[in-house]
């Protein structure tokens, strides 16, 4: 948001009714009549006085601005990467006050209009202590600061990430205008509404969450333990980024069964809200690393055999009556330009297959018979039986051009004496690794630390028959090799022909952290197939010796495909730089082109631009869509909930036109058609 300072200046004004649940609050003014504060406004006086006092203040002055809860550091970011702070400035004043429900408060300015729909405080209004909205519209929008001063037709606003032309970063200042209005657009913003934090007289109980810290995956067995305020406890409900996971828990321990895996892996805030009989809320945050081995985009996946790639996802739809899940199988299939409407093509209920969690599935894609024709497999988590051993099996969805038929069990670990099997500590891929024209499953294994407190990983494959496949081989792991330590949680795998010699190769972004000076260190390393084994990883590019700035592990989501038709894998990986000052995602689209030996330097071939790309919502794949021999980039997209509670996601197309690729296009859209929610949906 930018900003032409004011000299204007005004006292604080405030007709606040029963929209602040403050019985003491009356109507002082329409909005045509603002006149001053009653003597009872002291508290809303105060926040304009904390918010002001601020002033000239960047992201990072006294450690940064957040509320504590599920907003992220200004100073810090998710994941470290730069964010607009606007909301973490707002929720941190109202923080140093006794504010209800301040845990649906997330770093999204948005948050704060959902705050005032959910608390009955949003308004046409100003009053001092009010966040104001702008260009609120589907869930989404461009600002948010706080109203600091209201008197006599001027509204004075003071906002944290304002001021660009004076601090790159941003900084909090006040300014002053007589266009307030809800419509109004003064500094080019559209103001959507003005949201009353609603204050609590009594004191607010306590909760402390317990079940989250640190690298998680699989199950988190979430707690909490509370303390009554004013009041006696009736609830706590938990919150991941924000958003409800649960509903309101009413019996002590209040123990919550939170499945990681829904989650992409990564930081992520997990925060217990505790509520009182008479509505008064408090909360308590953990900050927990998800580390699922989330399965990595696939590569030319071709399910009805015409040449063009096509796309496919494997969707949650929860729980039946009888508490059995229920997982469907849907495919968009390409006509060349885009694709086709989707289409469910099995689903375990009608089918009559029994019970399928999607929570416990890894998807992955392959000609695993070799009749030209990609199939689904399934990396699935049967538990632990009755001897604590980890039980996994593989799946697959074998296709027959114009669907699919029926899932079957290819292998488990128990049934073939292959020990315990962790799905946790499991990251999938696939490719033909011996050339015999027939895909097989590779597995990246995480077995934790040895006693010398090395980091152990392992590469496995399952090789596949034809009609079966083998036994897990494992070939490669970092002990026996003299590799040094290898950090699982801190590898993201694809696959692909890196060196055109016919035989799939596999290759892993690897996280090096940062160096003494702060930058960040990301290296790409190949494991080259020899068709019975593989190499040793060499490593192919580093941003650190190539001088090629800071590259973030955690801001890359990897994808690799051919993308300039010359016969060798490549590379992709959507970047994430951040947000700008009206709260838009910047996301770029690099390339490391693969010369047979080795990779160039990544060159970017996309950018976001004026426009907002939320790479955290966009879940790759990649194949050659049209048909003409270069691979493209695909991109299922997540919007949201909208205004009338429906789930959007749409599908966007990167063509490669041999030397880059063109503009994104979307393809499909969920909006007016059905419901589509992107976080259950894997892609395949």
């Amino acid at each position: 948001m930018s900003l032409t300072r004011s000299t204007s200046m005004s006292r604080p004004a405030l007709h606040r009714s029963l929209r602040t649940g403050l019985a003491s609050l009356v109507v002082a003014a329409a909005l045509t009549g603002l006149t001053t504060a009653p003597a009872h406004a002291d508290e809303f006086t105060d926040m304009a006085a904390l918010a002001k006092s601020q002033n000239g203040n960047g992201p990072c002055a006294g450690g940064g601005y957040d509320n504590g809860l599920n907003q992220n550091n200004s100073c810090d970011g998710h994941g470290g990467q730069a964010h607009a702070w606007c909301a973490d400035f707002v929720g941190w004043v109202w923080s140093r006050f006794n504010v209800q429900g301040q845990s649906m408060l997330t770093d999204a300015a948005s948050s704060f209009y959902h705050y005032g729909q959910r608390y009955g405080t949003l308004d046409s209004t100003p009053d001092v202590g009010d966040a104001v909205v702008y260009g609120y519209a589907n869930g989404w929008a461009q600002h948010v600061a706080i109203v600091t001063g209201v008197s006599n037709g001027v509204v004075t606003i003071t906002g944290g990430n304002q001021s660009h032309s004076v601090n790159r970063e941003g900084m909090v200042s006040t300014h002053s205008t007589t266009s307030y209005r809800v419509g109004d657009s003064p500094w080019g913003q559209r103001i959507s509404g003005y949201i009353a934090p609603k204050l609590q007289r009594a004191t607010p109980p306590r909760v402390s969450v317990g079940g989250a810290s640190g690298t998680v995956s699989g199950v988190a067995n979430l707690t909490a333990s509370v303390t009554a305020g004013t009041y006696d406890v009736a609830s706590v409900q938990y919150y991941v980024d924000g958003e409800p996971v649960s509903g309101k828990l009413t019996r002590s321990p209040y123990t919550f069964a939170l499945d990681t895996s829904r989650f992409p892996d990564g930081k992520h805030t997990v925060s217990a809200e505790v509520t009182d009989i008479h509505g008064n809320t408090g909360a308590s945050r953990a900050q927990i690393i998800t580390s699922n081995g989330e399965a990595t985009s696939t590569f030319h996946a071709d399910f009805n055999g015409d040449g063009k790639a096509d796309i496919g996802v494997l969707y949650d739809y929860g729980q039946e009556a009888d508490s059995s899940y229920r997982t469907g199988l849907w495919t968009y299939l390409s006509n060349g330009t885009g694709f086709n409407q989707p289409v469910k093509v099995w689903d375990n209920v009608s089918s009559g297959f029994g019970s399928w969690n999607w929570d416990r599935s890894k998807i992955t894609t392959g000609d695993f018979n070799g009749d030209e024709k990609d199939d689904v497999g399934v990396l699935y988590n049967n538990g632990q039986n009755a001897d604590n051993v980890n039980v996994t099996a593989l799946w697959t969805f074998t296709s027959n051009g114009t669907g699919f038929n029926a899932p079957v069990k290819k292998w488990d670990n128990v049934s073939t004496n292959s020990g315990s099997w962790n799905w946790n500590r499991s990251k999938l891929t696939s490719g033909d690794f011996n050339a015999d024209g027939k895909d097989d499953v590779g597995v990246l294994y995480n077995n934790g630390q040895n006693a010398d407190n090395v980091n152990v990983t392992a590469l496995w494959t399952l090789t596949s028959t034809g009609s079966d496949f083998t036994n897990p081989s494992k070939k490669w792991d970092n002990v026996s090799t003299n590799s040094g330590s290898w950090n699982w949680d801190r590898s993201k795998m694809a696959s692909g022909d890196f060196t055109g010699d016919g035989k799939t190769d596999v290759g892993v972004l690897y996280d090096n952290g940062r160096s003494a000076d702060g930058t960040s260190t990301t290296a790409l390393w190949t494991f080259a197939s020899t068709g019975s084994d593989f190499t040793n990883p060499s490593k192919k590019w580093d941003n650190a010796s190539t001088n090629f700035g800071s590259w973030t592990w955690d801001r890359s989501k990897l994808t690799a495909g051919d993308f300039n038709g010359d016969g060798k894998t490549d590379v992709g990986i959507l970047y994430n730089n951040g947000q700008t000052e009206d709260s838009r995602n910047k996301s770029a689209l690099w390339t490391l082109t693969s010369t047979g030996t080795d990779f160039t330097n990544p060159s970017k071939k996309w950018d976001s631009g004026d426009d907002s790309w939320n790479s955290d919502t966009s879940k790759l794949t990649a194949g050659d869509f049209n048909g003409d021999g270069r691979t493209d980039i695909g991109v299922l997209y997540g919007y949201g909930r909208q205004d009338d509670g429906t789930n959007r996601t749409a599908v966007w197309k990167f063509s490669s036109n041999g030397t880059g690729f063109n503009a994104p296009v979307k393809s499909w859209d969920s909006a007016g058609a059905l419901s589509w929610n992107w976080y259950a949906s894997k892609l395949g």
